[in-house]
């Protein structure tokens, strides 16, 4: 079997780029003989040392801000970009876009070219928003309508496009729910590591980009409430800045908390080092929001590696959270407030038993959310696809 492949990341620093390189893996090990072929949008992030070299990637594919490039420019980017996808399909069995609207787009114009099938996987804002823009709604409608079939990582991802949709539309009759997966064994083992700073203190953790649907501003608004009570804690945030206002928003907040010593911004970090603060952290605290302009969590890779190190997290109700961790199980999920954040930070580190218990729970989630089976249901519907 010949895949093509559509994304725009193959990086460990964001959740398309680990879902991707994890996924084609796995299906490597599940289809022995399968060939890959990915198309990659222009490189703006490191490729994961995980990528083998026998891996066919062109970049070939506009930016990730194709959405929202001005009408001409994004024709002609449309144009080619499915020409290119045309090309790459011929020979062939099947083109699987795994970057949303409007790369899947160029996908889907480009497999119909070649006459091969294309599925898509819809991972969350930006599965939903291209059919809230007038000017890309009815594009996205055909889209969906005419993918083979489209996988959904998330229940709520699923729930929010049947919602526009509607229940009977032929996009949600063919959609199929594949939860995200991840490889609990490579955060369940110790990494080794020279001193780090982080080493020297007890600390919460938070891993995303600073934008405003990842929530850290709610994140951090509930910790100084609870850190004020505890000299010892820090707290540390992973993740991508862009030097914008709501990055400035953050360093305001705890300055004015007067916590700014005690919470640190470490940017992007090594994939290493990641795993070994997921590893010496008390709790995970990851509390997404519905962002202004209506974007939202779709899932949360990042919970699934927290409980693989055998951390307890909370996360917020109304997002793909809710698919990631089980309540009162693996972690505390909890409405979009900082009263309810800071309870639920507050119960885990004040109980040191109740944190090991989820966090043995949270190992064994993990155990059971494999790429493995992800992959073989994404097999399925390829196999599928192709009758």
């Amino acid at each position: 079997m010949r895949v093509l492949f559509l994304t725009d990341s193959l990086s460990d620093l964001d959740g398309v780029g680990r879902y991707t390189v994890r996924l084609i893996r796995a299906l490597e090990e599940q289809r022995p003989g399968l060939e890959v072929h990915v198309l990659l949008a222009r490189k703006h992030r490191p490729t994961s040392s995980d990528v083998p070299a026998h891996w066919r990637v062109d970049v070939a594919l506009p930016p990730d801000y194709f959405f929202y490039m001005a009408p001409l420019k994004f024709r002609v980017s449309l144009a080619l970009a499915s020409w290119r996808t045309a090309r790459a399909a011929r020979g062939c069995d099947i083109v699987h876009a795994i970057k949303d609207f409007p790369h899947s787009y160029a996908g889907l114009l480009g497999a119909r070219r070649a006459g091969v099938p294309c599925i898509a996987t819809g991972h969350g804002t930006y599965t939903v928003q291209p059919l809230l823009d007038p000017r890309h709604a009815a594009a996205a409608r055909w889209c969906y309508e005419n993918f083979e079939r489209m996988i959904a990582v998330s229940r709520f991802t699923a729930t929010r496009v049947a919602q526009i949709l509607g229940p009977t539309h032929r996009a949600v009759q063919r959609m199929r729910i594949v939860p995200n997966a991840v490889d609990a064994e490579r955060y369940a083992q110790r990494v080794e590591l020279d001193a780090r700073p982080w080493h020297a203190h007890p600390f919460t953790l938070s891993i995303g980009e600073l934008k405003e649907r990842k929530g850290h501003h709610l994140a951090l608004a509930a910790w100084c409430k609870v850190a004020a009570q505890r000299p010892g804690l820090h707290h540390y945030v992973v993740g991508k800045g862009s030097g914008d206002e709501y990055q400035r928003s953050l360093g305001d907040l705890v300055e004015r908390a007067g916590l700014a010593q005690r919470v640190h911004f470490l940017g992007n970090v090594s994939e290493t080092e990641k795993t070994d603060l997921l590893q010496r952290c008390q709790v995970f605290l990851h509390v997404p929001v519905t962002a202004k302009d209506g974007g939202f969590e779709g899932f949360g890779i990042v919970y699934l590696e927290a409980s693989a190190s055998g951390v307890p997290c909370v996360g917020t109700l109304g997002c793909g959270a809710e698919d990631a961790l089980i309540h009162g199980e693996t972690g505390l999920l909890v409405t979009q407030d900082e009263p309810a954040v800071a309870k639920a930070l507050e119960q885990l580190l004040d109980d040191e038993a109740l944190r090991a218990k989820m966090g043995a729970a949270g190992r064994a989630h993990a155990a059971d959310s494999s790429w493995r089976k992800n992959a073989a249901e994404v097999l399925a519907l390829y196999d599928e696809a192709l009758r």
